[in-house]
């Protein structure tokens, strides 16, 4: 798609957006003007995109964040950390920023900028791993039960004894044991998991993915709703 073709589209999207969030074309066309790379183009076209059709689905908008002022500043900011975003899972996750402060009836300006500079520095190992401790059994059915129980629909009574970091090594393969301690390391320093030791155990003749759940922050509950868009 040549650029006045997503020039075209984006003028469409915008106007859309507009009626939900009042003054924002100003700001999409200041960021779109700094657009120099077609991929980066790319990048805030589908960020306006997404946006516009993700918006109607908010039941109730927090009119007098998305009306203030600061809010336009916000919106540039984060539009311009997707447009320069490699990573497609984080250009979501500033995405979800963008509409968690919409709908949050005590969204604040400071939190929202704290949790950009966090997303700044977030690898993509670290948003796996935060998701797994959202939900362990969840994500442990979604690829294949890579933990079981070897007690279910056994005449035997078998005890296993396993850690932290021996279960996510279990989960996420592809990830070596040094970048799943660096970001166990990164999301306790950052407060949005409990203080980890990786060779902390468990001893149990039940599910060893239990021993993943409650390791959120207060914290790092409240960062999950607003980068993943959803309740925990």
């Amino acid at each position: 798609m040549d650029s006045s073709k997503k020039k075209e589209n984006l003028t469409i999207a915008t106007k859309a957006l507009s009626a939900a969030i009042p003054f924002i074309g100003g700001s999409i066309n200041s960021v779109w003007s700094d657009i120099v790379a077609k991929r980066k183009e790319e990048r805030f076209l589908e960020l306006i995109n997404t946006l516009n059709s993700e918006i109607t689905n908010i039941k109730i908008i927090n009119k007098s964040f998305i009306t203030h002022e600061d809010f336009l500043d916000l919106f540039e900011n984060i539009s311009k950390h997707v447009i320069n975003e490699r990573d497609s899972i984080k250009r979501v996750l500033y995405k979800n920023l963008i509409l968690s402060s919409a709908k949050d009836s005590k969204a604040n300006f400071d939190r929202t900028e704290k949790y950009i500079r966090l997303l700044e520095n977030f690898a993509t190992n670290d948003s796996i791993i935060l998701k797994i401790f959202i939900n362990p059994k969840k994500f442990n059915i979604e690829i294949g039960n890579p933990i079981i129980n070897k007690n279910e629909g056994s005449n035997f009574t078998y005890w296993e004894n396993i850690t932290v970091l021996e279960l996510l090594e279990k989960l996420l393969p592809k990830i070596t044991t040094e970048d799943i301690v660096d970001s166990l390391d990164y999301l306790e320093k950052n407060r949005l998991i409990t203080t980890h030791n990786g060779q902390d155990s468990l001893k149990t003749n039940g599910n060893l993915i239990y021993l993943l759940e409650n390791k959120l922050t207060t914290k790092g509950i409240d960062f999950v709703k607003y980068i993943m868009n959803e309740n925990y």
